[in-house]
């Protein structure tokens, strides 16, 4: 029975913690990024609402982005030429 209880309250902190991941990060970074893209005009009013994962998509690539900017930064060493 405590299995069953511990189970399932990882489920529920587990599905907390990919809701706002997904929803709150990605969705927003996301947004930003795609409104810098396009200088503010997408996505606004109904494709705000509608393309909803595709946002987020761009959100997760903008991420992985910007963590290879970093790692190729770091992993430079002084008087280096860039690859």
């Amino acid at each position: 029975m405590k299995d069953l209880i511990a189970e399932g309250l990882v489920a529920i902190v587990k599905f907390i913690f990919e809701w706002l991941l997904r929803s709150f990060v990605l969705f927003n970074l996301g947004r930003i990024a795609l409104l810098l893209c396009t200088l503010g005009r997408y996505p606004r009013g109904d494709a705000l609402e509608r393309d909803v994962n595709r946002i987020a998509l761009v959100g997760l690539l903008a991420l992985v982005c910007i963590w290879s900017a970093i790692a190729i930064y770091n992993n430079l060493r002084p008087g280096q030429q860039p690859y």
